[in-house]
């Protein structure tokens, strides 16, 4: 009996071991923002993605991005994070922005309370999409680290 004990128990304790990486791994609670027309609500953020490209439905913003907090106070980012398009994520403390300049794409990390720019990609060609902890941009993946800001 003692040993069918101590045989549940080490068991038990290697179950623990193997799964607690995995239990306290932390995950990006991002999500996208539909930017609409370029000014959206999300939890205690406004964002402000300036003057949109003409159209109806716009595609590109021209900026400059301005955040707004629920106390009132406001940041711009800086301004040659520009010509921003979708998608646009936040996890209410940071923003993921794609934004192009002739045939140049970055997606920034923007730390929301501030609007300084946290991270800047390398330049890349393609679709920008974000899932779990790690960032597509078009052929190159990009893992978040533990603060949910994209690690080179």
């Amino acid at each position: 009996m003692k040993q069918h004990f101590v045989k549940q128990v080490a068991i038990i304790v290697a179950g623990l071991v193997v799964a607690a990486p995995v239990a306290f791994a932390q995950t990006c609670h991002y999500s996208e923002v539909d930017p609409g027309k370029g000014k959206v609500s999300v939890g205690e953020l406004s964002i402000d993605l300036g003057q949109g490209d003409g159209s109806d439905n716009p595609t590109a913003w021209l900026g400059p991005v301005t955040v707004t907090h629920a106390s009132g106070e406001a940041c711009s980012v800086d301004p040659n994070v520009s010509i921003v398009e979708r998608p646009l994520y936040t996890n209410g403390k940071q923003l993921l922005v794609s934004a192009y300049s002739g045939s140049e794409q970055n997606v920034y990390a923007i730390d929301a309370a501030t609007c300084k720019v946290r991270w800047k990609s390398e330049s890349f060609s393609g679709r920008v999409k974000l899932t779990g902890n790690r960032l597509q941009l078009g052929k190159q993946r990009v893992k978040l680290g533990e603060d949910c800001t994209p690690v080179r």
